[in-house]
């Protein structure tokens, strides 16, 4: 089930997040976002427990993917695809989807690729020595 997230997650979230980023508790607050009225965050809810979110900026007619992340027990499940899903169908003037990627994290460019994100731009050195892939998906 696909819910808003709330501190209830507090713990979960972070733990999730720390799968993405070993920075994310320093990068991202889970009270900071959720008071950020251009923030959203989802989270898919297996008996209660969050086991995946995804964390979205949107301004004017253009939603930013910040971060999806899903618990490696749940992976490959459709989890992720079923967020961006959700994260779009709540919004109705969109009119495309931005996200940045690590030119080297194949898991998540499959995922983009199969939902229809295409790659519009390369940063050279922006996660240090590696570029990030800039990803569009018009609605």
């Amino acid at each position: 089930m696909i819910n808003n997230i709330s501190m209830d997650s507090l713990k979960e979230f972070n733990e999730l997040g720390l799968l993405v980023n070993s920075n994310f508790l320093n990068i991202y607050k889970l009270e900071d976002i959720l008071s950020n009225e251009y923030d959203y965050l989802y989270g898919y809810y297996l008996d209660d427990k969050l086991v995946a979110f995804i964390h979205v900026n949107k301004l004017y007619e253009v939603m930013d993917i910040v971060n999806v992340v899903v618990n490696l027990s749940y992976r490959k499940k459709g989890i992720a695809t079923k967020l961006i899903d959700y994260a779009m169908s709540q919004f109705d003037d969109l009119k495309s989807i931005m996200l940045e990627v690590n030119e080297n994290n194949s898991n998540a460019i499959s995922l983009y690729s199969k939902n229809n994100f295409k790659v519009i731009n390369k940063r050279n050195n922006y996660y240090g020595s590696e570029a990030a892939l800039i990803m569009k998906r018009d609605v």
